[in-house]
């Protein structure tokens, strides 16, 4: 029974917490840098917008 527990706890604990920590950090500036490209795709698409308006009121 104690080989089956200790089993079950290491996988339980697969990375370190130090591990953890950078995961989570590297997870973060992940999800900033996609949040970047949005904004810079949202910016984009109205300058495109503006510049077909201005296109199309000539």
């Amino acid at each position: 029974m104690e080989g089956k527990d200790s089993k079950s706890q290491s996988k339980q604990h697969i990375l370190s917490q130090e591990q953890e920590a950078l995961l989570d950090l590297y997870i973060q500036k992940l999800d900033d840098y996609f949040e970047g490209l949005k904004a810079s795709e949202k910016v984009q698409v109205e300058v495109e917008t503006l510049h077909l308006k201005k296109i199309l009121t000539k």
